[in-house]
């Protein structure tokens, strides 16, 4: 089965093909955000390029409903909440699709392919500009009422304001997140732009309380996940996860916050990096097609 993989982001578009197991092709091209129907006209220009196509995956920013229409996203594209993208891509091009959440599609990616292989119950978070969240239970994806459960960053660990305030709140998000990360660093050094560039510094000892703030951030809500979930194996996602000091340091710190009977579990970094969201919505999208199944 030949499958058209997209990811859509705030800023970009990445997109190849899944095909005997492997995802080829790859490259990407700025996300329109100027309207939904430029966004609908770049995806299609990329879909169409590619031939023999038996159906598409979609993995983007924002909640997806059951029918592949998002139901709400609070990016760039002002209009993007209530489209019907997969009714709308499925009439364009005459193939199945299948729209799903990000962090969804790439946990499921990490389900298939990568850390969470073998694994039948995960949490799986990603730490970027935001914190994203998702939950693979008795082998599917956890939906929730309203196909909107694990936003795990907009947990009120940390004040009583509103999650939906932004950044404004003090919740997990605000005080986790390599946002969060990069804007500490930056009150005491205003060159670094990104999460890379405090790494490559996190020796300075001007930031040394910085970076072990933001660990224990981070540690406070995985800790708090693991003693609601029970989690056996929690995979974390995004570019500082990839640094194996840091890894390491927030591993540590987690497990010293468990409480007897939770030590089980595992933390593990996610293996597919900036595919995950590609894999995931090609493998979502070919079982799909495979079972003849309507979306969850």
């Amino acid at each position: 089965m030949r499958i058209a993989a997209l990811d859509i982001g705030g800023t970009a578009i990445k997109y190849g093909v899944w095909e005997a197991g492997q995802l080829t092709g790859l490259s990407e091209c700025p996300t329109p955000v100027t309207c939904t129907k430029d966004l609908i006209s770049e995806i299609l220009n990329i879909v169409q390029a590619m031939e023999n196509l038996d159906a598409l995956g979609i993995s983007t920013r924002g909640q997806v409903d059951g029918s592949g229409k998002i139901l709400y996203d609070n990016g760039p594209i002002a209009d993007y909440t209530g489209t019907p993208l997969k009714t709308i891509l499925e009439e364009a091009l005459a193939i199945p699709v299948w729209v799903e959440n990000d962090v969804n599609a790439a946990a499921w990616g990490e389900a298939c392919c990568g850390a969470g292989l073998g694994q039948s119950d995960f949490l799986c978070l990603t730490y970027g500009t935001a914190v994203g969240g998702a939950i693979i239970l008795n082998g599917q994806l956890y939906k929730g009422a309203n196909w909107s459960a694990g936003e795990f960053g907009s947990m009120q660990l940390f004040s009583q304001k509103p999650a939906w305030q932004g950044f404004g709140g003090a919740y997990y998000e605000n005080m986790a997140s390599t946002t969060a990360l990069v804007r500490a660093a930056q009150a005491i050094n205003p060159a670094l732009q990104n999460g890379r560039q405090v790494c490559q510094c996190m020796d300075d000892p001007r930031l040394l309380p910085v970076m072990e703030q933001w660990i224990s951030n981070v540690s406070y809500g995985l800790s708090t996940l693991v003693h609601i979930f029970n989690p056996g194996l929690i995979v974390l996602g995004g570019g500082l996860m990839q640094n194996e000091e840091i890894f390491r340091r927030i591993c540590d710190c987690t497990m010293s916050q468990l409480m007897p009977g939770f030590e089980c579990v595992q933390l593990k970094p996610a293996k597919l990096g900036n595919s995950a969201g590609m894999i995931g919505a090609a493998m979502l999208a070919k079982a799909a097609v495979l079972n003849n199944k309507k979306p969850l």
